[in-house]
């Protein structure tokens, strides 16, 4: 055993049908034309494949590089260096899209020490970052009473609101 979980065959549960291709080339016309999107026609454009995606993909492109043109800045696309420190990974909301929070079992500590988020923000500097992004959790403290219980431990400082 190599200690990597094998890969599941189960199928995947099925998602909603895809939409009927007059639909999708209904939508990749629109973005061609510059129109604006509903977001049913943006939804209807994530099944694009093959030869529908590389056209799509030409749409977006060209629309960027209007898009760039007009704000004076053709062909620059910018980036900022960033490192990201999260100082929690708890949250009480449960997107369905959200892959970084998780719960209090899986964690040392629900929030980090000033002495983690220092040395992530000293090996993001080490890294060439110019920048800290620092994330959170909205109230993990009202879904995880082990937020809430180090917060309150921690004292007023701490950030607990009331």
């Amino acid at each position: 055993m190599s200690g990597v979980p094998a890969r599941s065959t189960s199928p995947r549960p099925p998602g909603p049908p895809a939409p009927p291709a007059s639909a999708v080339r209904r939508a990749l016309a629109r973005a061609r034309d510059g129109k604006t999107l509903d977001p049913g026609e943006a939804a209807t454009l994530m099944h694009a494949r093959g030869e529908q995606l590389a056209t799509l993909l030409a749409h977006a492109g060209r629309v960027r590089d209007a898009g760039l043109a007009a704000a004076g800045r053709p062909g620059v696309i910018t980036y900022s260096r960033k490192v990201f420190i999260p100082l929690t990974r708890l949250c009480r909301d449960r997107c369905g899209y959200c892959t970084f929070a998780t719960v209090p079992g899986r964690l040392d500590s629900p929030y980090l020490s000033p002495d983690e988020v220092l040395a992530i923000a000293r090996q993001g500097a080490a890294l060439g970052c110019k920048e800290a992004l620092f994330t959170l959790g909205d109230r993990p403290e009202d879904r995880w009473r082990q937020a809430r219980d180090w917060l309150d431990a921690s004292g007023p400082r701490a950030g607990r609101r009331a």
